[in-house]
């Protein structure tokens, strides 16, 4: 048939990009690391006020949208960025 050749390479085109993507992302979600104890993944957050910080208020929001691991509701960042979140009363500060 004529055109035959053509519909199956297009076929085999996109079979192989197909496959490419879905091990791209079992690749990504192999690597990604959970988040810590008493955090939750977050998309789109602020990265001054998506939580709360041990001694330290936020005055103004920034624009930015950061994803990644956040403290829960009711917990609180200490000793820096990467610190634990723990409850209020357990601030080191």
């Amino acid at each position: 048939r004529k055109g035959e050749g053509s519909h199956n390479q297009t076929m085999r085109i996109l079979l192989a990009a197909l496959l490419t993507i879905m091990i791209f992302e079992v690749v990504i979600a192999f690597h990604s690391q959970p988040c810590g104890r008493n955090e939750v993944h977050k998309e789109g957050m602020s990265s001054n006020c998506g939580e709360h910080r041990c001694g330290r208020k936020v005055k103004r929001c920034r624009r930015d949208a950061r994803t990644g691991c956040f403290c829960k509701n009711d917990y609180y960042r200490d000793r820096g960025p990467s610190g634990p979140c723990v409850v209020k009363k357990k601030c080191s500060k």
